[in-house]
């Protein structure tokens, strides 16, 4: 777990974050690419 922060990442896919709202909880995955991380997946913690 990490402390709330605000963090930049590129998404893969727009669709990823259509519900996600600024101060929503979630947990993501990321990949490592040259241009630096993207997230792969992400969803919303209750």
């Amino acid at each position: 777990d990490m402390p709330p922060m605000t963090m930049v990442f590129q998404v893969a896919d727009l669709a990823l974050v259509t519900n996600i709202k600024p101060g929503d909880k979630v947990k993501f995955a990321a990949e490592k690419l040259s241009s630096g991380y993207h997230v792969t997946q992400i969803h919303l913690v209750k």
